[in-house]
């Protein structure tokens, strides 16, 4: 028995639902229940309707795709689809499938059903994650809601797995549905840095390292209390990177 998918379209111009009902015309495994125009009128579609996918445009009046994610549970699987390129970093951040942009082909449709039947992706690589610049930010999903986070304020980032906890200035953590492997495919290599399976810290945060034995070595932060201990490897790692950021400062 063929699997069947209940779609829901969300997009306020009705030429680009229009457009996504034709592409998905030869797929029968997908099935179309509804279509809504806005964030609010999706949302009250899902609680009505419960989809298994919901193809999602970003930007919207009044609301953004993204703010309906949190609003979803269950949550579907989740397909982007918008003109602009520049929130892939944010819709790998909350978990989407893909990100489709306009226009897009019918080939490209096929990759995605493919992708939301488990089917493989027919030479497709899957939506991968791109490098944040050092000034840049990110959308992250803490719980029931999403939270944007600037690079340059992070801290340290601590493995609680299959989580992460991500420190922030004041103190502040928040538990991340993330493992520490995507993070080090997101965050830049300068000033971020992993020093073992635990601890990414942020170069530019970290105000002292202290030998306290052979095996030992302490790690404190400005706007921190927290001290990390961490091993020989680590240790050298961090202090490698120290001195050249010193130098670079001093230069």
């Amino acid at each position: 028995m063929k699997t069947t998918l209940r779609c829901l379209i969300v997009d306020d111009e009705a030429d680009a639902r229009s457009y996504l009902q034709k592409r998905l015309q030869p797929h029968p495994e997908l099935a179309v229940v509804g279509e809504a125009g806005s964030v609010r009128e999706a949302h009250a579609l899902c609680l009505e309707l419960r989809p298994d996918v919901v193809f999602l445009d970003v930007r919207m009046p009044l609301a953004t795709g993204f703010e309906l994610i949190p609003l979803l549970d269950p949550a579907p699987q989740i397909v982007f689809v918008t003109a602009h390129a520049d929130r892939a970093v944010d819709a790998f951040q909350v978990g989407a499938l893909d990100y489709l942009l306009k226009p897009y082909s019918a080939e490209r449709m096929a990759q995605t059903v493919d992708k939301l039947l488990g089917r493989g992706t027919r030479g497709h690589v899957a939506l991968a994650p791109v490098a944040l610049k050092p000034q840049g930010s990110m959308v992250v999903r803490t719980g029931t809601a999403l939270l944007r986070l600037n690079a340059a304020e992070i801290i340290l980032i601590e493995a609680d797995e299959p989580y992460s906890r991500v420190w922030i200035a004041e103190e502040t953590a928040h538990l991340v549905p993330q493992p520490m492997k995507a993070w080090t495919e997101i965050l830049p290599p300068e000033p971020f840095c992993r020093l073992d399976r635990s601890y990414i810290v942020n170069i530019d945060k970290v105000s002292g390292l202290h030998a306290v034995s052979r095996s030992e070595n302490q790690v404190s932060f400005v706007g921190l209390q927290r001290v990390l201990t961490v091993g020989r490897a680590g240790a050298t790692r961090l202090k490698q990177l120290l001195r050249s950021r010193d130098e670079g400062l001093q230069a």
